[in-house]
This record gives C-alpha cells, sequence and structure tokens, in this order.
C-alpha cells in the first residue's frame, strides 16, 4: 500500500499500556506492516508515516531545506526526533519518551488519520484543537476555495 493510493482516515480513542506502547486500530495496522517512522509532529502531536510515504514525506523537505537556516531548522526538527519500529504481533510500537513528552501524551490519545500519516493527540489536546479549528471551519473552506468568506 502506499502512493497516491494510500488513504489513512478515520478517529480513534485508544490508551497507552504503562510501558508507554501505542496500539494502533486493526483497520490501519496492513498500512504500517512494513514498520512505522514517528517523528515531532505540528501542532504538539507526533506524526507516524508507513515507510514509503515517509521517504515521500523525506524527500519533499530535503528538496530545499539546505537552502535557507529555516530550511535545515525544520530539517533537523523532523529527522532528529524520527524513530524507525516495527509493530509487534499485537500491532502496538513504543512511543520514545521524548516524543511522547513533546506531544504530551500520558495516558489518553486520539490516533487521526491524515491521508498519507497518522497524527497522535493527547486526547485532551486533540477536542480543544478540534473546537477551536470548528469556529474557523466554513472560513478555511472557503479560503481554500479562493473566495472571500461570506462573499
Amino acid at each position: 500500500m502506499g502512493g497516491t493510493t494510500l488513504a489513512l482516515l478515520g478517529e480513534y480513542e485508544h490508551t497507552l499500556d504503562e510501558k508507554g506502547r501505542l496500539t494502533l486500530p486493526s483497520r490501519l495496522r496492513p498500512y504500517f506492516e512494513g514498520g512505522i517512522v514517528i517523528t515531532k509532529g505540528v501542532d504538539r502531536c507526533l506524526f507516524a508515516f508507513p515507510p514509503e510515504e515517509w521517504a515521500v514525506f523525506k524527500s519533499n523537505i530535503k528538496m530545499n531545506a539546505d537552502l535557507t537556516s529555516r530550511g535545515r531548522q525544520l530539517s533537523r526538527m523532523f529527522f532528529s526526533m524520527a524513530f524507525e519500529a516495527t509493530l509487534d504481533r499485537q500491532g502496538r510500537v513504543l512511543l520514545p519518551t521524548k516524543l511522547a513528552g513533546y506531544a504530551g501524551l500520558t495516558k489518553d490519545v486520539t490516533i487521526t488519520g491524515v491521508d498519507d500519516r497518522l497524527e497522535i493527540w493527547d486526547t485532551n489536546e486533540w477536542d480543544r484543537y478540534v473546537s477551536e479549528a470548528d469556529e474557523s471551519f466554513a472560513e478555511i473552506v472557503e479560503g481554500f476555495a479562493g473566495r472571500e468568506p461570506g462573499a
């Protein structure tokens, strides 16, 4: 699976176990049979990629990252925190302490499918984010459509 046919979708609530392992929802596991790459995400979440999608993400960053100081900074933030793993037989992956700390993950987590990747959020943080984003959802959609809000 991968390339243009990949579509990680949905929202799933889970808990980290006492060892800091996250169990992926069974319907998402086939996408990660070849492994999983987890790194720092944006907005205090983690990004989790199947290997082939990580390769695409990585090449997009590397294409221009070394040309500017901001690009190098972006490259360092994503790559220095990246962690490659495989799921165990129960579909679990151990989240590195540093990554879990960045995203504020302690027990209750929400996993969201965002097309080519998963995002792993602290559930309270995700609920807060969605609540704030819902208020401007129509405005955002209209902005992407190239129209002024209310026009």
